[in-house]
């Protein structure tokens, strides 16, 4: 078949893609991991790389590859989704509040303006919800932290990122980055979560460090990558 050998339709922006499963993770630990996590993480990986083709259709002009591949990830990804709402048909509900982000992001995708704050936050919530969905799937129960504790540090490493793109020529994004990294570790550090202060503490001083270089974005990518994962581990931690 032609599309066999076919690349497939991806986004580059790989660090999204850990940070869409970081709150997935963390809700199958905290709720305890479950055989229909693995549908529910399959699911989510397609309906993700659908997300990309999809708000694609709303920029170009020729549509023809968009439209193909995301029709291709989202058949999957139900294929996946439908025997967990056979199994568990409550999960269905996290759809909803994802349709009004989707919207969001539809939005910011047709202004081509996609680097916007608030679609960046949109996309953040997604994430937690999924993450809720998680937890959910285990406990039958709505870990709101699970939504709360990984959407305000993705909040906090927005800023940070902005500030050494798009942004890096406006000191505001810098200044917000710090202050928040900082007010955030504080906060976690005097509610006893030792685990996540200390992310705070590592992607604060990154924060602070890395403007100062002359770093392209592959290297500021593969840190990223490593300070997440001192976050998903502080977020176990305090468990």
């Amino acid at each position: 078949m032609k599309i066999l050998n076919e690349k497939p339709l991806i986004s580059n922006q790989h660090g999204a893609l850990m940070m869409a499963f970081v709150p997935f993770f963390y809700g199958a630990v905290a709720g305890t991991f479950q055989w229909a996590h693995l549908y529910l993480g399959m699911a989510w990986l397609f309906l993700y790389l659908f997300s990309y083709p999809f708000l694609a259709l709303f920029q170009h002009k020729k549509k023809q590859k968009y439209q193909k591949w995301a029709v291709i990830y989202a058949t999957i990804s139900l294929l996946f989704a439908i025997p967990l709402l056979i199994q568990q048909p409550k999960i269905g509900q996290f759809a909803l509040p994802l349709i009004p982000l989707a919207l969001i992001q539809i939005h910011y995708a047709k202004t081509k303006n996609e680097r916007h704050l608030f679609n960046d936050i949109a996309g953040i919530l997604t994430f937690g919800v999924v993450g809720m969905a998680s937890y959910y799937l285990a406990k039958g129960e709505y870990g709101w932290g699970i939504l709360l504790h990984p959407s305000l540090f993705f909040f906090a490493t927005t800023l940070y990122i902005k500030s050494v793109a798009r942004e890096r020529r406006n000191p505001r994004y810098r200044q917000a980055s710090l202050v928040v990294h900082l007010v955030l570790m504080l906060i976690y550090g005097a509610i006893g979560a030792f685990g996540v202060s200390f992310a705070y503490g590592i992607a604060l001083w990154r924060s602070w460090l890395i403007p100062r270089l002359n770093w392209n974005i592959k290297q500021i990518g593969l840190l990223e990558f490593a300070v997440v994962t001192v976050f998903l581990v502080g977020l176990i931690v305090d468990l």
